[in-house]
């Protein structure tokens, strides 16, 4: 893949994540995209509202996409805040019941879409993406909430997030438009006639936008483990494929593969303490290592088969894969792949390793609550 970045900076630390990304808000002269997860009114998240807010009233061009549901806290003041301002902001797939607009409309209005909405509810914007004058790219696992940062009561969780500048940046803008209004999305097209041919399949930005990219990049992913000579080591905090990817790992375990399996055990969804321990037993028959990340809550996401690496907010769930539209950014700079190798290395020693003999002696009803959960995997 030949280098299409100008620069390309590793974060695995949330306050030196945000302390770029407030920077670069402050240098911003022309645009800002945020297309978030979670966008919470807490300590960061007031923080951040503020350096947007005084980028507003200096002439910039602010623009935020919050995920309906993720952002639930965002609706009670933050939402009103920047609406007085006059910062436009946008809810992708919003519960109909909570919606700040929803009250406005008449009865078979809302009827329509309460259904419409309801058949979309599994579907969420799980991306974390700020693009900064179409020069600047922050993505990762860093949502906007204080949890990635010290000012998280009980520690920082553990992320990785990149910071990037180059020409596939114009192809991040285009993809935020197409959410945020088709006749943006049209006219960029029109303005940039002749600057955004960009190839999605070998882009560094790897967003599953549709259903042919969504399923073109899990292909791609079984068939990067497929053919796998060397290593594959996954570092992710919700760890419930679909059984397509558990034989992949485990057939490439057998042909002498290095399988490394990184999983949070302490975790910000209680279930999935159980459903996750679903599949070790059988992947450490076969030769897959396993480790559980005790020293703080894992939320990144990080995939390393042989030397093709990535960074991004992709977990191996039917969530990632199925439903939510996410974005993972391939790293393409040789020292930061060092880098990110000797990370993986390190976040796995002094680490618990899951055994078989560990999983024999947890009590029935662990793994009775393991099995049943696994029933509903499709929404997880």
């Amino acid at each position: 893949m030949a280098i299409t970045w100008t620069s390309e900076r590793l974060f695995f630390d949330g306050d030196e994540y945000f302390e770029s990304v407030l920077l670069d808000i402050d240098g911003a002269r022309m645009s800002i995209n945020v297309e978030m997860y979670i966008f919470n009114d807490d300590l960061l998240g007031q923080k951040v509202a503020a350096h947007l807010i005084a980028a507003h009233e200096r002439g910039v061009k602010v623009r935020i996409l919050v995920d309906g549901i993720g952002s639930w806290g965002f609706f009670d003041r933050l939402y009103g805040i920047f609406q007085k301002r006059g910062i436009e902001v946008k809810f992708y797939n919003p519960m109909p019941f909570y919606h700040p607009h929803f009250e406005k409309a008449d009865g078979l209005k809302k009827i329509s879409v309460w259904g419409a909405r309801l058949w979309r509810v599994n579907r969420r914007d799980h991306r974390k993406i700020i693009i900064i004058d179409e020069a600047i790219l922050y993505t990762g696992s860093f949502n906007l909430t204080a949890e990635h940062t010290r000012l998280h009561i009980e520690g920082p969780w553990k992320d990785m997030g990149v910071r990037v500048t180059g020409d596939h940046i114009r192809f991040g803008v285009l993809n935020f438009l197409k959410l945020w209004r088709l006749r943006d999305y049209y006219r960029y097209r029109r303005q940039q006639k002749g600057q955004l041919n960009f190839n999605w399949r070998t882009s560094p930005l790897r967003l599953n936008q549709t259903i042919i990219r969504r399923r073109f990049f899990y292909n791609d992913f079984l068939q990067r483990i497929g053919g796998a000579n060397e290593r594959i080591w996954l570092m992710t905090p919700y760890f419930i494929p679909k059984r397509r990817l558990i034989r992949f790992l485990v057939k490439a375990a057998e042909r002498g593969v290095d399988v490394r399996l990184l999983i949070s055990q302490r975790t910000d969804v209680k279930f999935f303490a159980w459903l996750q321990y679903f599949y070790y037993d059988y992947l450490i028959k076969k030769g897959v290592k396993v480790y559980q990340y005790t020293t703080a809550v894992l939320h990144a996401k990080n995939y390393i088969i042989d030397d093709f690496m990535t960074v991004g907010s992709t977990n191996l769930n039917h969530r990632s894969f199925i439903h939510d539209l996410e974005i993972d950014l391939a790293i393409v700079d040789e020292h930061n792949k060092r880098v990110i190798e000797a990370h993986f290395i390190e976040s796995t020693q002094a680490q618990k390793t899951v055994t078989l003999e560990t999983l024999e002696q947890r009590p029935f009803r662990d793994r009775f609550l393991s099995r049943l959960f696994f029933i509903f995997k499709y929404w997880f």
